[in-house]
C-alpha cells in the first residue's frame, strides 16, 4: 500500500466561465484569487454566522534561501482589514505552506498522487492524522488547457467524496481548506470564486455572487429539493428516477461538480447516468409553473 505522509495547513459543485487568457498551471501566483465561503451550523444544520475570506498571495519572502509567496486574507467586503495567513511556494507538483506564527513548511497539496493510493493527512492545529484515499485521477479541460483533477475519499468503497483538487485552483472546498471535512463538524467552507488576472474562471453552480455576509443570504441559497418531488436512488449507479406529484417536469438538466452540462432531456424522468463521472452531480427540473429545483446526487 502506497502511504505518503502529508501535514494538512488550516483545516476548520461550479461553473466555469469561457476565458481567452493564457496562463501557467501553477496555484501560486500573484495573478490568483480566491472567494471561499465560510459559516457555521447551530442546531438542525442551521447556518448561525456568515463569511467570505478572500484570499491572495503578494510579495515575496525568503527562509534558508527558499523563496516563498505571502498569504494575506480579508473577509470584508472591500478589502480593507488584511490578515497575514502565512507563506507558500511550490516545487514538483506539490506546494508548500508555512503557517503565520508557525516555523515548520507543511505539505498542502500534492498533484502526483496517483489514483490507487492511500496517504495520511495531517491537521498541524489538532495534530491529529487521518488516512485518506486517492479515488480518482482525471484530466478536464478549462479554457483549453488540460488541468488533473483529484478526488479524495475516506476509503475505496466510500461514496462521499472527502474533497476535490484541481490543478491551479486547488480545493473546491477553498485554497486553504483541503480535506478540512476530515477533521471539523459543524461548519462549512465553499469554494465560491476564483479569478486570475481579475477575470473570473470559476464560479459555484450552487451560488450566484462571489461575497456573502449574511445568513439569511446563505439561507435563500441553498439548495432546494421540493417537497413535490422525489430523486431516488441517491448515490446513485446506473439510472436514477425523478418523480413529481403534479406530472409538470418540462426539462431536466445534469451538471458535473465542475458546473458543465453534461445531460439534458424533456419529460422522461428516467436518466441513465452509467456513463458519467463519480462524484457530485447537480440535477436541475424546470416544471410547467416556471419553477426550478435543484437536488444533489451522488454518482457510484
Amino acid at each position: 500500500m502506497n502511504k505518503t505522509i502529508i501535514l494538512l495547513s488550516f483545516v476548520c459543485s461550479f461553473a466555469l466561465q469561457a476565458n481567452t487568457q493564457t496562463y501557467n498551471n501553477a496555484i501560486v501566483s500573484e495573478d490568483s484569487s480566491w472567494a471561499t465561503l465560510v459559516y457555521g451550523l447551530s442546531a438542525y444544520n442551521i447556518p448561525c454566522y456568515v463569511e467570505t475570506q478572500h484570499v491572495y498571495f503578494k510579495g515575496d519572502s525568503s527562509i534558508a534561501s527558499v523563496s516563498y509567496k505571502k498569504v494575506f486574507s480579508s473577509s470584508d467586503r472591500l478589502h480593507e482589514n488584511i490578515n497575514f495567513e502565512g507563506l507558500i511556494r511550490e516545487h514538483n507538483e506539490k506546494t508548500f505552506f508555512i503557517p503565520a506564527s508557525f516555523d515548520e513548511e507543511y505539505l498542502l497539496y500534492d498533484f502526483s498522487f496517483e489514483a490507487g493510493s492511500f496517504f495520511e493527512y495531517k491537521d498541524f492545529r489538532t495534530r491529529e492524522s487521518v488516512s485518506l484515499y486517492v479515488n480518482n485521477v482525471d484530466f478536464i479541460e478549462i479554457n483549453g488547457f488540460s488541468k488533473k483533477r483529484i478526488e479524495i475519499t475516506a476509503s475505496p468503497d466510500a461514496e462521499w467524496i472527502v474533497d476535490t483538487w484541481v490543478e491551479e485552483i486547488g480545493s473546491l472546498s477553498g485554497i486553504l481548506y483541503p480535506c478540512y471535512k476530515s477533521f471539523l463538524d459543524g461548519g462549512v467552507r465553499n469554494l465560491l470564486c476564483y479569478s486570475h488576472k481579475n477575470e473570473l474562471i470559476y464560479v459555484n453552480p450552487f451560488y450566484s455572487e462571489c461575497y456573502y455576509d449574511s445568513v439569511g443570504d446563505i439561507t435563500l441559497v441553498q439548495t432546494t429539493e421540493a417537497d413535490n418531488y422525489n430523486v431516488f436512488p441517491n448515490p446513485v449507479s446506473d439510472a436514477i428516477n425523478i418523480s413529481c406529484i403534479d406530472n409538470t417536469i418540462l426539462l431536466i438538466e445534469v451538471f458535473d461538480n465542475l458546473g458543465r452540462r453534461v445531460y439534458s432531456q424533456t419529460h422522461n424522468e428516467t436518466i441513465n447516468v452509467s456513463s458519467f463521472s463519480k462524484g457530485l452531480l447537480l440535477l436541475k427540473v424546470y416544471d410547467a409553473n416556471q419553477q426550478v429545483s435543484l437536488f444533489k446526487i451522488i454518482k457510484k
